[in-house]
């Protein structure tokens, strides 16, 4: 079974300590994972963004270049729909929060747009599990844009600031 037979396989079954380690040793494996970020099925692409999470972290060179494409698709000149991307930023920052801390700011300063707000949230909320420290400063300008008659908006927004300690200066 080639790459990406195999890369399919633990998605579909679910096992992300196989596929982290798989993406880890082969680069091109990356490649594939970013392509699943698309997917129709939500649970494969949390399992992509995860298995790119702790590959990034094992190839610091490749997932900072990584990052900086991600954070790309998300700019309008990029002409790309980066949303789903997003969630691989978080685990990216989960795995290696030094990698992402020059980027937690600009994400965040794209909550403004509607169709983005949730997957920051999310991503931020995930890099705060490992360095609350790291997304604490950003929580305000998160937080000033989501609708609270949302109720989806309001439980996430409420897991951001459990997870990251709340806002800093508040």
């Amino acid at each position: 079974m080639g790459l990406k037979g195999r890369l399919m396989e633990l998605l579909r079954a679910g096992d992300e300590r196989a596929l982290g380690a798989l993406a880890s040793e082969d680069p091109r494996a990356v490649r594939y994972l970013l392509g699943r970020l698309w997917d129709p099925d939500a649970e494969l692409r949390r399992r992509a963004a995860r298995a790119i999470g702790v590959a990034s972290s094992s190839r610091p060179d490749g997932g900072l270049e990584l990052v900086r494409g991600l954070m790309w698709g998300l700019n309008d000149e990029s002409a790309t729909n980066g949303r789903y991307g997003i969630s691989a930023l978080g685990e990216i920052g989960y795995c290696n929060p030094e990698m992402i801390a020059p980027f937690v700011g600009p994400l965040a300063s794209l909550a403004w747009d509607d169709g983005l707000r949730l997957d920051i949230m999310r991503a931020l909320a995930r890099i705060a599990e490992a360095a609350p420290e790291l997304v604490r400063p950003v929580c305000g300008l998160v937080l000033e844009h989501v609708r609270m008659e949302d109720k989806t908006e309001r439980r996430v927004s409420q897991r951001l600031l459990d997870v990251s300690g709340g806002i800093d200066g508040a």
